[in-house]
């Protein structure tokens, strides 16, 4: 269970849970690689998803029109038929996008071309989740956002730049990490260095400001590592956070002999030791206490304001949840714990049961008070839907995988759990409202099932029609060789 992004379907945080199995990582490459480009199809297409302004769209622009019509198995939890559609490119290519809540960036090059996802993870979920574009020197790119109902190019931007990223604002607002680059010359005694700088633009293509592209601990330039309107600057086992548009710089408490405080860019998580947080939730940002030092003190998780500075939260203050083993001196056993969600004023936090179990006792309490207000046990990898209702146990890192099951969040009980013997569901996605669950099986094939009685609504559906889902919107996404399709949720 983690928190949400807003960029795949509830968008899941994987520092928190496991890497998905091989087989889900290739779906998601296969299905991520976006479509579009190629004046084919009927109607008046002129290549850029617009018909000459002859239907209105999103913002006063033309809708995308001409595209092909979808052929494919019928999608549960969509429309049957596409809402808007842009033909492959020449040669079956694949061109690339990045989810922004209500919009979906694309990019041309100089030639008119529209590029593919590139970047340092090519071909993973995270590499096409984040990077839009990547190149060693800058390119000449036309940005299009597109609104994700109609298709509509809401607005272009002509850009020179060498990174197009996907990141957030202040909130978890999508945004979008603009990146170019310089070097200055050796002057025959220094060495030659090399400069970026990144500008950041909301969802909407509207300036939000600029900063340094930080460095990651290898020394290479992650524009990843501005989030939530920081930039986060690394620095042996310190963490400070730099407000992009003005403010105080925060830094994380890192204590203990085994202290790491490591960050996770692709999924803006961070650790301790045996502790693991979102980096930034909302108005909050993590620390870390007492990273064992051979002592009976249990590492412990904090949450501090941004504005302030100031800790407002703690594990050391609240409650352990039954269901933790404690010790003879009255210390959980464990010391791993995970802060899983920060939202409304409550978080979620899962405690390892005990020093040889691999079940996990979550907990929800309240932020101001610290008071435990629920508390069940559930998996530690699993899929979060997009709502924040529902739980899917997902497949392992390692090991064998005997099926999943699904719980309410709110209250952890159970709604089903798969039996020994049937085929092993390994889930993918939610659609936005957590009714229908996507997911694959050992031979590659798509499985869809009703994620509340599991009842099988798809039995063999090919692995690149497994949707991805704009959470924003409910509209669901993919791309196959026939070309780019969105489809609007069902109505029922």
């Amino acid at each position: 269970m983690d928190g949400t992004d807003g960029t795949d379907g509830g968008i899941r945080q994987r520092g928190l849970l496991r890497a998905r199995s091989a087989a889900a990582v290739k779906v998601v490459a296969a299905v991520t690689g976006l479509v579009l480009l190629s004046a084919c199809g009927g109607g008046s297409f002129d290549g850029d998803g617009t018909d000459g302004g002859k239907n209105a769209g999103s913002g006063g622009r033309a809708a995308a029109t001409g595209g092909p019509a979808y052929k494919g198995p019928e999608l549960p939890g969509f429309a049957k038929k596409a809402a808007w559609s842009l033909p492959p490119t020449e040669g079956g290519g694949t061109p690339g996008a990045l989810d922004l809540g209500e919009t979906l960036l694309f990019a041309k090059d100089a030639s008119g071309k529209y590029v593919d996802n590139s970047g340092p993870e090519k071909g993973s979920e995270q590499g096409e989740k984040h990077f839009l574009h990547s190149s060693d020197e800058p390119e000449s790119l036309t940005l299009e956002f597109r609104d994700a109902k109609t298709g509509a190019v809401t607005k272009s931007l002509k850009v020179k730049t060498d990174s197009v990223t996907a990141t957030t604002w202040h909130d978890g607002a999508p945004a979008v990490a603009v990146a170019t680059s310089s070097t200055s010359a050796s002057d025959g005694l220094t060495e030659a260095k090399k400069t970026s700088t990144a500008t950041l633009y909301d969802a909407h293509g509207a300036k939000l400001g600029s900063s340094p592209v930080p460095q990651d601990k290898y020394n290479n330039d992650d524009p990843r590592l501005l989030t939530e309107g920081y930039r986060v600057e690394l620095d042996d086992d310190v963490i400070r956070l730099v407000p992009i548009d003005g403010g105080t710089t925060r830094t994380l408490t890192c204590t203990g002999q085994l202290a790491q405080c490591e960050f996770h860019p692709e999924t803006g998580t961070a650790d301790g030791f045996a502790t693991h947080a979102p980096l930034i939730s909302g108005q909050y940002y993590a620390g870390f206490l007492n990273a064992t030092n051979y002592d009976n003190d249990r590492e412990q998780i904090t949450l501090s304001d941004l504005a302030t500075g100031k800790q407002v939260w703690s594990t050391a203050d609240v409650e352990v949840p039954k269901g933790v083993a404690l010790d003879d001196d009255g210390e959980r056993q464990s010391g791993a714990v995970r802060v899983v969600r920060v939202a409304d004023g409550k978080v979620l936090v899962a405690w390892s049961a005990n020093v040889t179990a691999s079940s996990w006792i979550y907990a929800w309490y309240d932020v101001k008070s610290g008071a435990l207000t629920g508390s069940y046990e559930a998996p530690e990898d699993a899929l979060l839907s997009p709502s924040g209702e529902l739980v899917a146990k997902d497949r392992e890192e390692i090991g064998e995988f005997d099926g999943t099951a699904v719980w309410q969040v709110a209250d952890g009980k159970q709604l089903w759990a798969q039996a020994e013997g049937e085929t092993a569901l390994d889930p993918v996605r939610f659609t936005a409202d957590g009714s229908v669950l996507y997911g694959l099986t050992d031979g590659d094939t798509g499985l869809v099932v009703d994620a509340r009685t599991r009842k099988v609504l798809v039995k063999s559906l090919p692995e690149d029609h497994i949707p991805f889902v704009d959470a924003a919107t409910g509209y669901g996404y993919l791309s196959t060789e026939d070309g780019f399709f969105t489809f609007a949720p069902s109505e029922s």
